[in-house]
């Protein structure tokens, strides 16, 4: 029995040893399939508005997040969660932004997105009707933007003549002015100190004051100076020299208060160009006819009309010039026109200085010079033309003019025909 027991007890270990080693197998199959599955797990990244699946062998998320290719920026935050063996990452963009209320330094937050409004509601900015907010509220956030709050102040301004009432921000008058784009000059007031605060309902009053000097040429005039000539006729003058007026600068420096001048004063003044002189002859000497008619045989010649012969006589025309003449003749002179264009005894058509003459007196052709004896000088002319009366002996000459208007204001003169050499 012994034996047998022995014999009995041995096959039974051999079949248990059999089955334990089936066990191990099954428990070492199972561990693996376990490892395995552990080993190829689910990561899902939520990044940039998307979704991205992934399946990892590790855990760590900066390796899960490098291996998926996301990139974390300076101030991104990744947050984890693993639960029934899905890892879910959960990626922040966060950027910087700042606030800088009224005259203080800027305050950072770091912010994923959003508005300016709810940046504000973020850093506990409270803004009222007195408030400005730079960039607008519905604005949205970028990396780095500055988002200012001022309170502003109501102030009235009076400058160059207008006043205007208008908001500022808080801070002093300089800073109001600057804002204003209201540039000061050198010798400008202000109603009050530059570095004064500026308060509610504040009055600013801006006095514009300006130094000039202003340059003005006054006129010098000219004197005239006569000098007396018995070589030019009587009652004629002649001016040999043209005046011209001088110049007197002056410098004058003028106090303006907001564009009005209230205070001049004279810097210079000096003479910058000297007048020039006019200078006029006078004439003084009696003209020949005056002469001629106060001659009693000269008078008595002068009305039959015969030729009068004086010696080597020399006598001065209007202008002053000497001019010789052969022979003089006095008598009663008339006056005649014509349409422009007729032509006359010689055959030239007529002109003014063109005169009839009876030609068996005077030649055609023959250089003359006509004064009346009241003075009146009809001046040089010539003869080319005949008339009735002329032969007659009625006149001596018969001057020409275009229109009967002049003829009638010459009339009949008694006149001096000089015979010119």
């Amino acid at each position: 029995m012994f034996i047998t027991a022995i014999g009995s007890e041995s096959k039974s270990k051999s079949v248990f040893r059999r089955g334990v080693l089936l066990i191990l197998m099954s428990v070492i199959f199972l561990t693996s399939a376990f490892s395995v599955a552990a080993l190829n797990r689910t990561a899902v990244i939520n990044v940039d508005g998307k979704t991205v699946r992934v399946s990892v062998t590790g855990t760590d998320k900066y390796d899960i997040l490098a291996d998926a290719g996301v990139e974390l920026g300076q101030y991104d935050v990744a947050e984890a969660n693993n639960e029934n063996g899905v890892i879910t990452i959960d990626v922040t963009r966060y950027f910087p932004v700042y606030v800088k209320t009224d005259n203080k330094s800027k305050d950072r937050y770091m912010v994923s997105g959003g508005t300016v409004s709810d940046l504000l509601k973020q850093a506990n900015v409270k803004v009222t009707a007195n408030h400005i907010v730079t960039p607008q509220k519905d604005t949205k956030l970028t990396e780095g933007l500055t988002v200012e709050v001022k309170e502003y102040k109501t102030v009235k301004v009076s400058v160059d003549g207008k006043d205007k009432t208008v908001k500022v921000p808080v801070g002093t008058v300089k800073d109001a002015l600057a804002y204003l784009n209201i540039k000061l000059g050198k010798y400008d007031t202000v109603s009050c100190e530059l570095t004064d605060d500026v308060t509610e309902n504040m009055e600013i009053s801006i006095t514009r004051i300006e130094y000039k000097n202003v340059k003005t040429v006054e006129k010098v005039p000219y004197e005239t100076v006569e000098t007396y000539s018995d070589k030019l006729a009587e009652g004629k003058t002649k001016v040999t020299k043209k005046g011209v007026d001088g110049e007197y600068t002056v410098v004058t420096k003028q106090t303006l208060v907001n564009g009005e001048v209230t205070d001049e004063e004279i810097v210079s003044s000096e003479l910058t160009k000297e007048p020039v002189n006019k200078e006029v002859t006078v004439g003084t000497k009696k003209s020949v006819a005056k002469k001629a008619a106060a001659d009693s045989t000269t008078a008595s010649a002068s009305e039959s009309g015969v030729p009068v012969s004086e010696e080597d006589g020399v006598l001065y025309d209007s202008e002053g010039n000497q001019v010789s003449y052969s022979n003089v003749l006095h008598g009663s002179g008339t006056a005649y026109y014509a349409p422009a264009g007729s032509l006359t005894a010689s055959g030239q058509e007529v002109y003014v200085g063109g005169v009839a003459v009876n030609p068996d007196i005077i030649p055609l052709g023959t250089k003359l010079y006509i004064v009346a004896d009241d003075g009146f000088v009809y001046g040089y002319a010539t003869a080319i033309d005949t008339g009735g009366a002329l032969y007659d002996g009625s006149a001596i000459v018969d001057v020409f003019y275009y229109t009967y208007e002049e003829c009638a204001q010459f009339g009949r003169r008694d006149v001096s025909v000089y015979v010119l050499d």
